[in-house]
């Protein structure tokens, strides 16, 4: 990272943003969130000319939000590293936001309870810009742990418990989603966009769906907790396809995924009102 804390005077023009219509929103804000939200358990360290790869800002925006966000707390210099990392005021505000969820603790023995069961990995996740953002995450004794925890970003259009979120959204919301990872360039495998359609086409009837990965040997189910205004959560079931073959999930772990979503629905609601 070649700047943290000094600006260059910025030469280039303004970016467009879909918001740009909208009089009362604040561009500058949302920049700065969008750089925060490149932070998570997998990149705790970034420096400025990869937030601007991953963010598509300017890299003397990249500076001048950096430096903003250094000076208020929300990002610091990463010790030993020419890079950034989370800073106290946004770790203070995710305590806070984790604090408040007392109905996760409630939740978490009935994921644990189906992980120790089939021996797999289950995770309750909600969505946040192109991702699902894990909540809590239960590992059973399972041969393959994977690199995942709460904080995890798992993509929309490339998992699961990704496809849960989109089967449950009204078409046009789902329509969308679709129209902006396309545009994004998220959404390019004609076979897994294919497969995800079979997949959100059987939703409806089935109440999960099934993401297989075959390079990997990995199967995951997944479904969807709905709230009232159009809030959802999302929970998947995944692990090694040895131990989750297809059949499996399709006739008994995907059945009970559903089942348990429907427990989890008034534990969720009543947390809202925590």
């Amino acid at each position: 990272m070649s700047r943290v804390s000094s600006v260059k005077r910025e030469t280039s023009a303004p970016e467009r943003t879909d918001e740009s219509a909208d009089r009362q929103f604040v561009t500058a804000l949302a920049r700065g969130l969008k750089i925060l939200r490149c932070f998570n358990a997998d990149r705790r360290w970034l420096g400025t000319t990869e937030i601007a790869r991953l963010t598509g800002l300017a890299q003397p925006t990249v500076w001048r939000l950096c430096h903003t966000l250094q000076k208020t707390g929300f990002l610091s210099a990463a010790p030993g590293k020419d890079k950034l990392q989370l800073g106290v005021a946004a770790i203070a505000i995710g305590g806070a936001a984790l604090a408040g969820q007392e109905a996760l603790e409630v939740i978490r023995p009935m994921l644990q309870e189906l992980a120790d069961r089939y021996q797999v990995a289950v995770a309750l996740g909600r969505r946040d810009d192109s991702s699902i953002v894990y909540l809590l995450r239960c590992q059973g004794n399972s041969p393959l742990l994977m690199n995942l925890r709460v904080g995890s970003r798992i993509p929309l259009f490339h998992s699961a418990i990704g496809w849960a979120y989109l089967a449950a959204c009204p078409a046009e919301e789902q329509a969308k989603l679709l129209l902006q990872a396309k545009k994004h360039g998220e959404v390019s495998d004609a076979d897994e966009l294919k497969a995800m359609r079979v997949e959100l086409a059987s939703y409806g009837k089935r109440g999960f769906v099934i993401h297989e990965r075959p390079q990997y040997k990995i199967n995951t189910v997944a479904s969807a907790i709905e709230l009232p205004v159009g809030e959802r959560y999302v929970i998947s079931c995944g692990g090694p396809a040895s131990l989750l073959p297809q059949p499996l999930l399709r006739n008994e772990v995907g059945p009970l995924l559903a089942e348990l979503a429907g427990k989890l629905q008034p534990v969720l609601l009543m947390g809202r009102h925590l």
